[in-house]
């Protein structure tokens, strides 16, 4: 199976898709591949597998598709190395062999434990049981192997989210762009959410728990933090102190 990346002119992830057979991509709703942008004709492309390989039709498009390039004339078959574009848009295929998602996780660094600050345990998918210690102030987390944290499945984008450590010991969760979404305590992430030890996230559809190195939660989340703590403590004293001199 073969999953196909679209990225904008910036950068930016678009969308990515399975290609089991084939998928038709253009600017209309009707396609499994949905451009909304003038640089795509209404029925632009199609990508297809024959035979193990993957191809890429222009289907007579106003503005075509380049492979590498090259002005696409009828079909062209593409690999993992090829730089497709369409439009506006950039194009690539990641293989995506069926013993991947039972790949077994590895930690984020050949570190001891004892200099974690917290662990990600997997606790559902195929993927259930494995081990990810936080050693880094900052730790990604994504399905390739440029990530620290890698989960191999599928509904996990390549760069999926960011776990930011905070001085309180808590954690913010940000989603950069995935295509499926992290979740905390079954709230979407969009702008970032905090995260305590004890909280679960989930990653596109592969549910995770967020403890200490030890494997340890918390009782409950925190509702305030230290210092959001004393800055309630300091509004209460002035609001009490108006008080008493009415």
């Amino acid at each position: 199976m073969y999953l196909v990346v679209v990225n904008d002119e910036r950068g930016a992830l678009v969308c990515e898709k399975e290609l089991r057979t084939e998928l038709s991509i253009g600017r209309t709703t009707d396609n499994q591949i949905i451009l909304q942008n003038s640089s795509v004709s209404r029925k632009h492309a199609v990508l297809y597998i024959d035979h193990d390989m993957v191809f890429i039709q222009d289907l007579g498009s106003v503005n075509g598709v380049q492979v590498d390039d090259t002005n696409v004339q009828g079909s062209v078959q593409i690999t993992e190395q090829s730089q497709v574009k369409i439009g506006n848009f950039k194009l690539f295929i990641e293989y995506v062999s069926p013993a991947e998602t039972d790949r077994g996780g590895f930690q984020t660094a050949v570190v001891h434990p004892n200099q974690a600050h917290g662990k990600v345990v997997v606790i559902e998918g195929p993927q259930a049981g494995k081990e990810f210690y936080l050693f880094e102030p900052i730790t990604s987390v994504g399905r390739t192997e440029e990530n620290d944290i890698t989960i191999a499945h599928i509904s996990v984008s390549r760069h999926h989210a960011r776990i930011k450590l905070e001085d309180n010991g808590s954690y913010v969760v940000t989603d950069p762009s995935s295509s499926n979404g992290t979740f905390v305590r079954n709230s979407r992430v969009v702008q970032g959410i905090r995260a305590w030890h004890g909280d679960h996230i989930r990653f596109g559809q592969i549910e995770c728990l967020l403890v200490d190195p030890m494997g340890q939660g918390v009782s409950q989340t925190p509702w305030l933090s230290r210092k959001e703590l004393w800055i309630a403590i300091a509004v209460l004293a002035m609001l009490l102190g108006v008080f008493v001199d009415i």
